[in-house]
């Protein structure tokens, strides 16, 4: 079989080979140039309900867009039930990028210094914030959410006249047993290869374990963060298949390679939260595209991500128990 799809590989690329040689300039681009499918910046937010995790007591911090913090002690029963022990003004110096957050207080209280007082941002990712006061040391917090997130990279070979099948990113946002599930990429519609939207009669046999060397599913839990930017790449290309603007109109399965590219990048976008495979045409560090064609790319690259990764992937009993149990602040 491996003999066979290895023919098959080298002949569909030999085929298109004008197409690939354009589509590997394209990849390039996309590896050095921060572009509309996932910027190289990590972007901060602080909107959201934060937990110090330095404390012995659970103490929480709530950020709200119109520039307020709102502390909330837990301590004493469920955190449903916080009582508010303080409250204060807050300023970043860059929202996005910050390096100081100032306070100001303006009625005592048992946490903040009345007026006003500044901390330092030593160092901040998607769901984590490290500050240091003066005469205090640093404090981590630690950004909670009610939801969780699940991407699964999911592909199959063996469906389509050319051997290969459908493969594509599907992103999860869990709220225990309601979810909401998103995926976009190349999938069998009757037997045919399409791109776009996959519908979830397509996708839901997907999101089991993989069977046999013919499939490969990756699941992983992800922030919400990654969770957004993720779905910000598939709504990106949901709107060029609806506008007929894909970058490569008559071959769709070079811009299913882009979108699988895309979204797993962002994954990264604010610290090497996985280990990804460099997939950009550079020889020899991608071994991967040389070999394959592309209708094959996305197949051997969850593959190999999968191996890469292996300890964090979710098997389905835990991902079964996260949709019956959910998510429970500072869990």
């Amino acid at each position: 079989m491996a003999s066979v799809l290895g023919s098959l590989n080298l002949k569909g690329k030999h085929a298109m080979k004008r197409s690939v040689v354009l589509f590997s300039l394209t990849l390039l681009c996309l590896s050095v140039v921060p572009s509309a499918f996932g910027q190289r910046d990590c972007e901060f937010n602080i909107i959201g309900t934060w937990k110090a995790v330095t404390t012995a007591d659970v103490v929480l911090y709530r950020f709200t867009a119109d520039g307020r913090v709102r502390v909330l002690s837990a301590s004493s029963g469920p955190l449903s039930e916080a009582q508010e022990i303080g409250s204060a003004t807050y300023e970043l110096d860059n929202p996005r990028s910050p390096k100081s957050l100032a306070l100001t207080v303006t009625s005592k209280n048992r946490v903040f210094l009345y007026g006003k007082s500044s901390m330092k941002v030593l160092t901040y990712a998607d769901s984590s914030l490290t500050c240091e006061m003066p005469g205090w040391g640093p404090t981590r917090w630690v950004k909670l959410d009610p939801h969780r997130y699940f991407i699964v990279l999911a592909a199959r070979n063996g469906e389509f006249y050319d051997t290969s099948g459908p493969a594509f990113p599907i992103l999860i946002k869990m709220d225990g047993p309601e979810s909401v599930v998103d995926a976009v990429g190349t999938y069998s519609d009757h037997g045919k290869a399409a791109f776009g939207t996959v519908p979830p009669e397509a996708y839901k046999d997907f999101m089991r374990e993989s069977q046999g060397d013919s499939e490969v599913m990756l699941r992983l839990e992800i922030n919400s963060a990654q969770y957004e930017r993720g779905l910000k790449v598939l709504r990106t290309w949901e709107r060029r298949v609806r506008e007929d603007t894909l970058l490569y109109p008559s071959v769709s399965r070079l811009n299913n390679v882009l979108l699988v590219k895309a979204v797993t990048e962002t994954l990264n976008q604010c610290g090497e939260e996985i280990k990804l495979y460099k997939l950009n045409y550079i020889h020899p560090e991608d071994w991967l595209s040389d070999q394959y064609a592309p209708a094959f790319i996305p197949f051997a690259y969850f593959r190999e991500l999968r191996r890469l990764n292996e300890s964090l992937h979710v098997r389905d009993d835990k991902f079964q128990q996260a949709s019956t149990v959910g998510s429970q602040p500072g869990n």
